[in-house]
C-alpha cells in the first residue's frame, strides 16, 4: 500500500478516447495539408475524405473483431496505426499519379502493412480481406477486381493472397532527397527481384560476412514490407517468425537496397550491459550525430539481460536512452550537430538543451530498429506485455513457414548442378 501522505502529492489525468468525428477532423486536416504541399490536384479534398474514413472504419473493425488472445497478444490496435496509414498515403507524389485510382490503391497497400501484416492465420486474414473489400466500395465506390486486374489475371477473383502481390516502395529512386523520393506502385516483381540481385552481390563483394539467399515471392514480400518501414522517418519494425525463415538476411538486404548503415551487436561471452549501451553511443552517434540513417538489428539470441529491452523501449518511445551519455561524452554529441543545429549559421546562439533536443530528434527520425522475436513459448507474449512499445511503436510482419513454391526454388538453387549417376 502506499500512504495517502504520499499520494497527495500527485494528480490523475484521465482523458477519453477520441470520436471518430475528432479523428477523422484532425487525419484529414494532416493529409490534406502535405497533399496541398506536393502540389496535388484541387479535388485531392475527397481523396483525403475516403482515405481517412476507410481508416477509420478499418481501425474500428479490428479493436472490435481481431481482439487479443493468448497466442494473439500482438492483435493490440491504437491511433498509432491510423498514423502510420496516414503518414504512408501522405507519400504519393503527384508524379505517381495517373488516376484516382491510385488514392485507393496505396490506401490498400498501407491497410494490408499495418493492419493486415501481423495477422497469425487464414481465418483472420479472410475476414480482414473482405472488410477491405466492403471498405473499397463503401468509400471508393470501386471493386478490388477492377483496381487490382493486373493482379487478377485472366478474369479470376481477387483473394488475400493476391493482394500481397501489391508492392509500394520508393527504392528505385534513391538518387533524389530523401523527401523528393518517389513512393510509388511497383509494376512487376521481377524489377524489384532484379534490384535486389543486384544489391546482394555488392554486399558480398564489399562484407566479410556473406549472404545466401534465394528470393522467392514470399521472400519479395516480406523484403517489400521491410523496406517500406525502413523509408519511413522513425520506421521501426517487430519481425515475428520461427528461426530460420530469412528475417536477418532480408534486413540485411534492405539495409542495403536503401544505402542505409547497418548495425547488429557481436554477443560474446563477457558481453553486459555496458557493452551494450557503448554500441547503442556508437549507434546513436551515427543516426543523430551524422545524420545518416542506421538499421539496428536486435535477435532474441542476443537477449542475454532484460535490460537490454528496457534501452530498446527507450528508444522506442524517446529516441534515446536517457543520461546514456557522459557529461564529456554528451559535450562531444552538441558538437558533433551544434552546426546542424543552427541550421548552418555559426553565429547563431543556441542554448545546450536545445541542441541535444535537435540530437535526440534526428535519432528518433535516422533509427531503425528491427526486431526479431519468436512467437514459440510465453516469452514472447510476456515481453510484449512488460514492453507495449514494441507493439505500439512498431509495424508487425509476422512470417508463416514457406510455401511450397519457395521450397522448389531452393532445391532447384542447390540440387540442378548436382550430377546424379
Amino acid at each position: 500500500d502506499i500512504y495517502a501522505r504520499f499520494l497527495c502529492h500527485f494528480n490523475i489525468f484521465a482523458i477519453n478516447l477520441f470520436s471518430d468525428e475528432t479523428n477523422f477532423r484532425i487525419f484529414q486536416s494532416l493529409l490534406l495539408d502535405i497533399y496541398k504541399r506536393n502540389g496535388h490536384a484541387a479535388d485531392a479534398l475527397q481523396s483525403c475524405t475516403n482515405i481517412v474514413n476507410a481508416t477509420i472504419d478499418i481501425y474500428n473493425f479490428a479493436i472490435i473483431e481481431m481482439l487479443p488472445t493468448p497466442s494473439k497478444s500482438h492483435y493490440v490496435f491504437n491511433l498509432r496505426d491510423i498514423s502510420r496509414v496516414v503518414g504512408g498515403c501522405a507519400l504519393l507524389k503527384k508524379d505517381s499519379i495517373d488516376n484516382k485510382k491510385m488514392y485507393a490503391k496505396i490506401w490498400c497497400h498501407e491497410i494490408m502493412r499495418v493492419f493486415f501484416d501481423r495477422l497469425v492465420n487464414d481465418e483472420d486474414r479472410t475476414r480482414a480481406y473482405e472488410k477491405l473489400s466492403k471498405c473499397v466500395q463503401l468509400h471508393f465506390k470501386d471493386k478490388l477486381e477492377d483496381l487490382f486486374e493486373d493482379l487478377v489475371g485472366g478474369g479470376g477473383k481477387m483473394n488475400y493472397d493476391k493482394m500481397n502481390g501489391l508492392f509500394f516502395g520508393g527504392y528505385f529512386d534513391l538518387d533524389a532527397e530523401i523527401e523528393e523520393r518517389r513512393y510509388e506502385i511497383v509494376q512487376s516483381s521481377t524489377a524489384l527481384r532484379n534490384l535486389a540481385y543486384q544489391c546482394f552481390e555488392e554486399y558480398n563483394a564489399t562484407n566479410t560476412m556473406k549472404m545466401d539467399v534465394v528470393l522467392f515471392e514470399y521472400a519479395l514480400q516480406h523484403l517489400n514490407k521491410i523496406c517500406r518501414i525502413m523509408s519511413l522517418p522513425g520506421g521501426s519494425a517487430l519481425l515475428v517468425g520461427q528461426g530460420g525463415s530469412g528475417r536477418q538476411s532480408l534486413t540485411k538486404l534492405a539495409a542495403a537496397i536503401l544505402g542505409q548503415k547497418l548495425f547488429q551487436p557481436e554477443i560474446t561471452k563477457n558481453y553486459g550491459l555496458n557493452e551494450f549501451r557503448d554500441d547503442l553511443k556508437t549507434m546513436l552517434k551515427e543516426a543523430g550525430g551524422n545524420g545518416r540513417d542506421t538499421v539496428f538489428v536486435f535477435t532474441e539470441g542476443q537477449m542475454k539481460m532484460e535490460e537490454f529491452l528496457q534501452d530498446i523501449e527507450c528508444l522506442l518511445n524517446l529516441g534515446e536512452v536517457p543520461n546514456i551519455f557522459q557529461i564529456d561524452e554528451k559535450q562531444e554529441v552538441l558538437e558533433m550537430v551544434r552546426l546542424a543545429a543552427q541550421g548552418g549559421n555559426r553565429n547563431l546562439d543556441i542554448p545546450p538543451l536545445q541542441v541535444f533536443q535537435f540530437f535526440v530528434n534526428r535519432c528518433k527520425a535516422k533509427l531503425h530498429l528491427i526486431l526479431c522475436f519468436s512467437p514459440i513459448g510465453s516469452s514472447f507474449r510476456n515481453r510484449l506485455r512488460l514492453y507495449p512499445s514494441l507493439v505500439n511503436c512498431c509495424t508487425i510482419d509476422w512470417y508463416d513457414t514457406w510455401p511450397e513454391n519457395a521450397l522448389e526454388m531452393v532445391a532447384e538453387k542447390y540440387i540442378k548442378d548436382v550430377k546424379i549417376p
